[in-house]
């Protein structure tokens, strides 16, 4: 079995200049935990809600309202991202997926062909499938 037998193919991305503000909205209304950036089909990076919890400011530390909404507004993804994220073709097995997942302690990696997202393959995706063979 392969990556591209079980990845999500329908991958939701931003873009490098969008803000945490819409990064925050799309984690919340697909419930994904990693969100690729890309420009122009162009894998440029890999941004999850670690990477925006870090980058976002607690209101419970003393920050004010105004001062976290202007961080939510202004930080762009660029500047928070992983540049040039491991990712793997569609070909890939699984057992090397997993070897990444495990080893480099991922939640997920892209999918790339000649150098265009075509999906993205997840600890939960290889869950499902280890659910199924039981």
């Amino acid at each position: 079995m392969n990556v591209s037998e079980i990845m999500t193919r329908e991958v939701v991305a931003l873009r490098p200049e969008s803000n945490l503000r819409e990064a925050i909205a799309v984690i919340q209304k697909f419930r994904i935990r990693h969100i690729p950036v890309v420009e122009n089909g162009k894998l440029e990076g890999i941004v999850t809600d670690r990477d925006i919890k870090r980058a976002t400011p607690s209101l419970h530390g003393g920050v004010s309202q105004e001062d976290y909404e202007r961080v939510l507004n202004d930080t762009r993804l660029f500047q928070v991202m992983t540049r040039d994220p491991l990712s793997v073709p569609p070909d890939a097995s699984l057992k090397s997926v997993a070897k990444i997942l495990v080893d480099k302690k991922y939640g997920a990696l892209p999918v790339v062909a000649d150098g265009v997202l075509v999906g993205i393959v997840s600890d939960i995706d290889l869950l499902r499938v280890l659910h199924d063979m039981l």
